[in-house]
């Protein structure tokens, strides 16, 4: 039987079965457990909760007993951990504040996400409980400004790749789930996952993973292993089957030409789809040892003609989260200027805010000025993308970064 109770009802020795409230607000990574730790019932409290649901038979006390018996020895299930998560913030930020933060959460989490593949190389399980933290704090940064965090993840250097990639792909993972409208369950997975979905490289070897160039083709095969090591990790470190699923099928494409298991269409789950999508776009817009990033449009129109590669629908609502021209990409305007988007328009996809830097008439730059494509005395509108590639301007992250 399960009893919804106020949290001033709850105390230690109750099996919680569900707790009222978002995910993002609630501090714990399982949404079922059992309440042993005084710290756990104090972080409930103070977290604003306002109800929980209590299962009864699982219980070590009665509800309705005014005095709590010391809870009986655990079972190795119900003692599974859980995590607290730092109070965030929901309230909207500008996009330049929430860029500041955006470098400052980044270097902390490449740091946290290195010990965790430092761990993963040691033999060590990996718990996933303990990534929550991170992936709370990256879920409120996309709550507060959804283009600010993906934007400068985007940014690494090949020996960073690894471990902000995995920042990348979580920021990209909640944004997708958002514009899906996906349940707080999902959306947790999706998060969860997505940070954690290339442990398996971690037991890939340093000279491959490492390599400065193109890899061979027995280098890829190798590579190829990561999503069943990556799963094997996980489910040795207790994670829920939403997050095993991600890291093996991730690279898994709807006309079942992927890896590993050559999964099609529907035999893909849902999770797994978004993330063959969210990896791909921040794979191929990062800077690489043996290529160029591409310039976030230029990837969208690329992506885009990919038969058979990604799930349409959620293609859509993944360009509808990040936008047709995504902040960094370089655009021409109807004014004979070239800019790059700074931030994705409120209202439409075709009118961001642009920072204009350069004339096409007098092939010279110019002041820098931001404009807003959407204000209804703006008279200049984007033309297209332009490729970097034929500039080779020098900086050009610099100009919307700023």
């Amino acid at each position: 039987m399960v009893k919804r109770i106020p949290v001033s009802e709850l105390r230690l020795g109750m099996y919680i079965h569900k707790l009222a409230g978002s995910w993002f607000r609630h501090p714990f990574w399982r949404g079922s457990f059992l309440l042993t730790e005084p710290q756990d019932l104090s972080a409930i409290r103070e977290c604003g909760v306002g109800e929980v649901w209590v299962d009864l038979a699982k219980s070590q006390v009665d509800p309705e007993s005014p005095e709590s018996p010391e809870p009986r020895e655990l079972s190795e299930e119900q003692s599974l951990p859980s995590s607290p998560l730092s109070k965030k913030s929901d309230g909207a930020t500008s996009m330049e504040s929430e860029m500041c933060y955006a470098r400052k959460l980044c270097l902390a989490a490449k740091s946290q996400v290195m010990d965790m593949f430092q761990e993963a190389r040691l033999g060590k399980a990996v718990d996933p409980s303990t990534t929550l933290p991170l992936v709370g704090e990256i879920a409120a940064s996309v709550l507060r400004q959804p283009h600010a965090l993906i934007s400068v993840a985007r940014i690494k250097t090949h020996d960073d790749y690894t471990y902000l990639h995995s920042v990348a792909v979580c920021a990209l993972m909640l944004s997708l789930a958002r514009h899906l409208d996906l349940d707080e369950e999902q959306t947790r997975l999706a998060g969860i996952g997505g940070l954690m979905h290339d442990l398996g490289k971690a037991a890939m070897p340093l000279e491959v993973l490492n390599k400065p160039g193109k890899l061979t083709d027995a280098e890829f095969a190798i590579m190829k292993r990561h999503p069943v090591e990556g799963a094997k990790m996980l489910r040795a470190g207790g994670a829920e089957p939403g997050v095993v699923d991600i890291a093996l099928h991730h690279h898994e494409k709807i006309d079942g030409t992927g890896y590993p298991d050559r999964l099609a269409g529907d035999a893909i789950s849902l999770l797994a789809r978004m993330g063959a999508i969210c990896d791909v776009y921040d794979a191929v817009t990062s800077e690489r040892a043996y290529k160029k990033p591409w310039d976030p449009s230029a990837a969208m129109r690329q992506m885009a003609k990919w038969e058979g590669h990604f799930d349409k629908r959620i293609f859509h609502a993944f360009v509808k989260a990040v936008g047709i021209y995504p902040v960094g990409s370089l655009v021409r305007l109807s004014s004979q200027r070239l800019a790059v988007v700074v931030e994705p328009g409120m209202e439409s996809l075709l009118t961001p805010k642009v920072r204009v830097f350069f004339s096409l008439r007098s092939r010279e730059p110019i002041p820098m000025q931001t404009i807003d494509l959407a204000a209804t005395s703006c008279k200049d509108s984007i033309t297209g993308p332009e490729d970097p590639t034929l500039w080779n301007f020098e900086n050009l992250d610099d100009l919307w970064m700023e």
